[in-house]
């Protein structure tokens, strides 16, 4: 069997020698058209020229065919041949889809691999610790904070009271000594002399009464009064606190309370 190109260089100079026949009024011959038309399909689909080339001929052949009475088998071998031709188009298309599906993956992938790293985890923040609450208010908390402003002594709070209440009986625990812990508290607080003389009366009849016999003279007078005046107060804050659990037990029950 002669090669493909061959073939294709024949049926040109066929198709040339065919239109210079019809340019002459003449009827070509189709059987060598044909039989080369056979080669070129042995060869499956051929090339675009080639296909060009057999679609006038076949062209011309059928209208001959038309005008001069072809036999049935002639024209099955054209139908043939056409059919052939339009069999090989879903085999390329198959090819470019399946290129463009090897494309489309090829772009993910590639994609994929430049995907920006995901920001490294920030560290949890560490909990901060809880403060811890202020100290708990009792009777004679507020006894001796109510005492001392009774007096006219400056509270910046309840918690700096106490403090320095318990920093006097410390004081009094190591030197039992009521004169230099008067001195102590005027050096270490935002008291006055007369004012931290009435402050340390107040915290040891409050909180250390076992060093009340260190004071004398004056002290001793002061720290009798505060005593005086102190516990009149904390009568009066038991009164209330009876007097609000009073209330308490008259109030009818919440549901959903005990």
């Amino acid at each position: 069997m002669r090669d493909r190109e061959t073939i294709d260089s024949e049926l040109r100079l066929l198709a040339a020698t065919r239109r210079s026949i019809r340019e002459q009024g003449r009827q070509p011959s189709s059987r060598e058209a044909d039989e080369l038309l056979d080669e070129l399909l042995a060869h499956e689909a051929g090339t675009s020229l080639t296909t060009a080339v057999d679609a006038d001929v076949v062209a011309d052949t059928r209208s001959r065919g038309d005008n001069a009475g072809i036999t049935p088998r002639k024209r099955n071998d054209v139908l043939r041949r056409r059919l052939g031709l339009f069999a090989a188009l879903p085999l390329s298309l198959i090819a470019v889809a399946a290129a463009v599906v090897v494309i489309l993956a090829s772009h993910h992938e590639d994609s994929s691999a430049q995907a920006p790293e995901s920001p490294p985890s920030v560290a949890p923040p560490k909990p901060v610790a809880p403060k811890p609450p202020p100290p708990r208010i009792d009777v004679v908390d507020m006894a001796f904070i109510g005492a001392l402003k009774q007096e006219g002594v400056p509270v910046p709070s309840q918690e700096y009271v106490m403090t320095q209440g318990h920093a006097v009986c410390d004081f009094l625990a190591h030197q039992p000594d009521f004169g230099q812990a008067v001195s102590f508290v005027q050096r270490s607080s935002i008291w006055d002399a007369n004012q931290s003389a009435v402050f340390a009366t107040g915290a040891v009849v409050s909180y250390c009464p076992q060093y009340q016999l260190a004071s004398t003279g004056d002290a001793q007078q002061n720290l009798q009064n505060a005593l005086s005046g102190m516990q009149a107060i904390q009568g009066d804050l038991q009164g209330i606190q009876r007097d609000l659990h009073g209330i308490g037990d008259g109030l009818p029950d919440i549901p959903g309370h005990p």
